[in-house]
């Protein structure tokens, strides 16, 4: 069940992909008998999964929690903690704060083929500590935000993203949206406007707006229509940039000749103020 050790030490992960050099997994929870509980993260053989392993070391150093590097060993780091908590307790602070927030980020990069424990370990262990869903909920709707330096520039994009989600989130709750979720069925924000009318928000941190309108087209009309439904009322493309005229013009002649709903919104993330429909 994903458990390595021995006699005198214990090692839990719930990401089945291994440092085989340690003979351990890449991202553990471990204690030994010494009393020592630690966080673990190891990528000592293999450098096309490291960028991500040191991303995770980044959000996890984000709350508070800071790496040693576990000398004399070259990319394997640890975090201890403190030695007043049980093991039982520490286990349990990994799985309701650390491990949504890894799954998460595996999840939205599977090109790092780091796989998720299988949904037994998940449904029949973990789900079933206490406070565990109220933990998860909280990292899925306050994303990780701001201009963080990481290993992947793709990581960069994506907290420019997040930041805006987050945003954008606050202010439709604000303005008497109801529902509003994010990443369901792939949907960056799903809501209900006042109106009544379902909207899918496709949020979009390119250049241009022409560039984020043909980015966020193809994947909105999936998410509506794919592979035979109608789930949304409206679909609304939103960036932090202005909308010009050539753009508007773009999708009013979607609109009237093919009439598809979609439709631009600016964000202005210094006002914090959404701009109306284009």
């Amino acid at each position: 069940m994903y458990f390595r050790g021995n006699d005198d030490y214990i090692v839990i992960s719930f990401w089945n992909k291994t440092d085989v050099v340690d003979k351990i997994y890449l991202i553990n929870w471990d204690c030994n008998t010494s009393g020592e509980v630690s966080i673990t993260l190891s990528c000592r053989n293999d450098p096309k999964k490291l960028p991500y392993i040191l991303a995770i070391k980044d959000m996890i150093e984000d709350t508070g929690k800071k790496f040693e590097q576990f000398s004399p060993n070259k990319n394997k780091w640890k975090w201890y903690y403190p030695a007043d908590m049980t093991y039982i307790e520490t286990l349990e602070d990994f799985i309701t704060h650390e491990k949504p927030m890894i799954d998460k980020y595996l999840l939205e990069h599977p090109e790092s083929d780091i796989p998720l424990a299988d949904t037994e370990i998940d449904d029949k262990y973990v789900k079933t500590i206490s406070g565990y869903y109220d933990h998860v909920t909280d990292i899925l709707i306050q994303k990780k935000a701001g201009n963080v330096e990481a290993v992947k520039s793709e990581y960069i994009m994506t907290l420019k993203h997040n930041n805006l989600s987050n945003e954008m989130v606050k202010y439709l709750k604000c303005k008497g949206y109801t529902d509003v979720v994010t990443d369901k069925d792939f949907v960056d924000i799903q809501a209900v406007d006042p109106q009544g009318n379902k909207i899918y928000f496709e949020l979009k941190t390119a250049d241009t707006v022409k560039l984020a309108i043909r980015q966020a087209l193809g994947q909105l009309l999936e998410y509506n229509h794919y592979p035979n439904k109608n789930n949304a009322d409206k679909l609304i493309i939103v960036t932090a940039l202005e909308i010009t005229q050539q753009d508007m013009q773009y999708l009013i002649g979607m609109r009237s000749r093919y009439n598809i709903p979609v439709y631009y919104q600016q964000f202005d993330m210094d006002k914090k103020l959404l701009s109306k429909e284009y």
